[in-house]
């Protein structure tokens, strides 16, 4: 029996929110099929995701850290709340009483969940969209220098370049596929992103010497105050890094100069 078999995850839209109609058996063997799809979910960024756990068997008190794993990945960037919805009062108190209860908020009611769920922090958004070509690495720098330069986000734009850039550059060498950039700003924090189609994650890697392979993702992880990877409803994946102000990394590492870009 695959995961698909035992459980099933439908969603539709609320007031804004999605919520996710959990069918089926929580197990080890499903866990990471319910997190990833409450992940895509959050990356379509609505107001909450909302998981109706009504029709989900849940075998053991521990495996409820899916749903705060999900809130740990997202509580940054995008910045989406996750709620629960158990309508049966045993299950609910069950829950309730779990460790999982301190991150996410559980409900009696989906429109109760739906209710809570506050209209998010004011967000500046921008995006464009690039074919796998190389040449389009200076093309998006372009755009987050232009999307900078509007937002009067100087003190941040050398940072910026270099997080996209090597973002853009690694959706081209390993997705090739049609990628998409956004840039988000909200709550004093800027945001990087790139979807790509291909579901492989990002993943931070090291030589034998210890250092980074390459400049790539070690440049991202040094600069940004947090980084991350998900898949996404379409089939393929978002990286991203957020932005605060502070010291830049190639002024912590004068070695590891950038090389020249235009």
């Amino acid at each position: 029996m695959n995961e698909a078999d035992r459980i099933q995850v439908a969603h539709e839209e609320l007031d804004g929110c999605l919520v996710a109609n959990l069918d089926g058996v929580l197990d080890t063997h499903t866990y990471g099929h319910i997190r990833d799809s409450l992940l895509k979910l959050a990356l379509e960024e609505p107001r909450a995701v909302v998981a109706q756990v009504d029709d989900l068997q849940i075998r053991s008190e521990p495996l409820l850290s899916v749903f705060s794993s999900v809130w740990l990945r997202v509580n940054h960037w995008p910045d989406v709340p996750v709620f629960l919805v158990a309508t049966d009062p045993a299950k609910r108190r069950s829950i309730t009483g779990s460790a999982v209860s301190k991150f996410v908020p559980v409900y009696a009611t989906t429109v109760e969940a739906v209710g809570a769920a506050e209209k998010g922090p004011a967000r500046k958004r921008r995006r464009a969209v690039y074919p796998p070509v190389l040449m389009c690495s200076a093309a998006a720098r372009a755009f987050v220098r232009e999307t900078c330069r509007d937002w009067q986000l100087d003190a941040w734009t050398s940072d910026a370049l270099c997080i996209a850039s090597e973002l853009v550059e690694n959706a081209i060498e390993h997705a090739g596929t049609e990628l998409e950039l956004r840039l988000e700003l909200r709550r004093g924090m800027l945001t990087i992103a790139v979807r790509d189609g291909s579901p492989a994650e990002a993943v931070l890697r090291q030589g034998n010497q210890g250092q980074p392979v390459g400049y790539g993702l070690q440049i991202i992880a040094d600069l940004a105050k947090v980084w991350g990877c998900a898949p996404d409803l379409r089939g393929g994946k978002v990286t991203w890094a957020v932005l605060t102000t502070g010291p830049r990394w190639f002024e912590k590492f004068p070695a590891w100069q950038a090389p020249s870009r235009p």
